[in-house]
């Protein structure tokens, strides 16, 4: 039962005051002060609230069940007599399956599991732009009892799924000339990350020409490194099944090429030694880990003692990988190039291992193979995406093969505090546009519908 709060009669005069006490504090930069929290249900249709709107949630009237963390329901009480909640342990225990639920807390109960709700557009970390690219602006809802915003502890990391600029990619790039193009309307998201990733399956090579003498063998020319560079993708995942098409010697030159210009990478190498090494990143005060293997080959893709290729997915690679990053990290990255490229409902071995992943301690699970955007799942409050779909690539076939989504989470204070899910369609073989209103919704029905867990019931 929700706990009954003694109920004032509320005048206009007393809407008035409650109002004004909510902007006192509007594009103040009062350090003292930190920002309130509004979370909703995952699957929620709504995503944000204006700072009126939040004042008549607290005189009673929102047709939510309201949920308060215990670390401010007291000081909530107080100021707001007339609300009704039910108090939580935001971290261990969040409101994640009342579809109806809105959980109020300060930063120390921002959690993963449910969707943060913009405040007049903004939260903690900035303004949400049009095309979901963030701008610098003052938080308008903070609350003296609080805790305050940290910037230096706030950190991105864009996560997007295949890259594969080869074939018909190649065709439409080459035929307009412009390498910038291709990135053109994701770039203030990925270039505004404090790292962005993506996994890149082909190498580049200076011998290779549209079109491909065998559309199964992928090569990407060497000008196409550019398009990376202008994303700003900081680290490349190295798990795909198309590195070795031109052979190890081409890979080798690749990733010779990522460490020349100061990329990382993870889940490949120039050996097998290297292939599955645990990639560590520090950012500010925090220590990232990523780890990732391929499971179905072929072959060809793997590397060996001296032969470049993809880390070969086993057991004891995959526990033992993890339990070092576990160790050794703050916040762990697991991926796989699992068989299942284009199966929404999740195969059973991507389940068990990504859930034995988060058992281990593992934060953020993705599958990197599929070719379109796929399920979610919070397993023990740890984000699993099976797949969010191609990135940079041709395949244009269904309206599926051409839905994806770019990750963007955030860190604070050492935790994985929310994912954003930001939605893109692909055009021209070669560009991935954002879409909002119909065509977004459409994208997320179709994700949550292979969703697992009561985060999307």
């Amino acid at each position: 039962m929700f706990i009954k709060k003694i109920r004032m009669a509320v005048s206009l005069v007393s809407v008035a005051a409650a109002m004004a006490g909510l902007l006192v504090f509007c594009g103040a930069r009062d350090q003292k002060a930190g920002p309130l929290l509004f979370q909703l249900h995952y699957t929620s249709p709504a995503s944000s609230f204006s700072v009126s709107e939040t004042a008549k949630i607290f005189s009673g009237g929102s047709g939510y069940n309201i949920y308060v963390d215990a670390k401010i329901a007291a000081a909530l009480a107080s100021e707001y007599p007339s609300l009704a909640f039910k108090e939580c342990d935001a971290v261990l225990n969040p409101p994640s399956s009342d579809k109806k639920a809105l959980l109020i807390s300060d930063l120390r109960g921002l959690v993963p599991t449910m969707k943060l709700a913009a405040i007049d557009k903004c939260y903690p970390w900035g303004k949400l732009e049009s095309g979901y690219e963030l701008s610098e602006s003052e938080y308008p809802l903070l609350k003296k009892y609080a805790e305050t915003w940290d910037s230096n502890s706030h950190i991105t990391i864009v996560q997007t799924g295949v890259t594969a600029m080869s074939r018909a990619f190649m065709g439409v790039v080459d035929g307009h000339g412009d390498i910038k193009r291709p990135v053109e309307k994701v770039r203030q998201i990925t270039a505004a990350a404090d790292i962005a990733t993506t996994s890149n399956e082909v190498s580049f090579t200076e011998n290779c020409k549209y079109p491909l003498p065998n559309r199964m063998e992928f090569c990407s020319p060497m000008r196409y490194f550019d398009i990376l560079k202008y994303a700003n993708f900081k680290i490349i995942e190295l798990t795909g099944n198309h590195n070795n098409d031109y052979g190890s010697e081409a890979n080798t030159k690749t990733i010779n090429l990522y460490e020349k210009e100061g990329m990382k990478f993870f889940g490949g190498g120039r050996n097998k030694a290297e292939a599955e090494s645990v990639l560590y990143i520090k950012v500010k005060d925090t220590t990232f880990a990523f780890t990732g293997s391929n499971e179905w080959g072929p072959p060809n893709a793997w590397a060996t003692e001296k032969k470049a290729g993809a880390a070969k997915f086993s057991s004891a690679l995959f526990d033992k990988t993890v339990k070092e990053a576990v160790s050794r990290a703050d916040i762990v990255f697991v991926t796989v190039q699992w068989g299942n490229e284009n199966d929404p409902n999740p195969y059973k071995q991507q389940i068990e291992y990504f859930h034995k992943a988060a058992d281990l301690g593992a934060h953020i699970m993705v599958s990197s193979s599929a070719h379109r955007a796929m399920g979610l799942e919070f397993y023990k409050n740890r984000f699993i995406s099976y797949g969010l779909g191609n990135f940079l690539f041709d395949q244009m076939q269904t309206i599926n093969h051409r839905r994806g989504l770019i990750a963007r989470h955030h860190f604070y204070a050492k935790r994985h505090v929310q994912t954003e899910l930001i939605p893109y369609l692909m055009y021209n073989s070669s560009e991935p546009v954002i879409v909002k209103g119909k065509e977004a919704g459409e994208l997320f029905d179709y994700v949550y519908k292979y969703s697992i867990g009561s985060a999307f019931r």
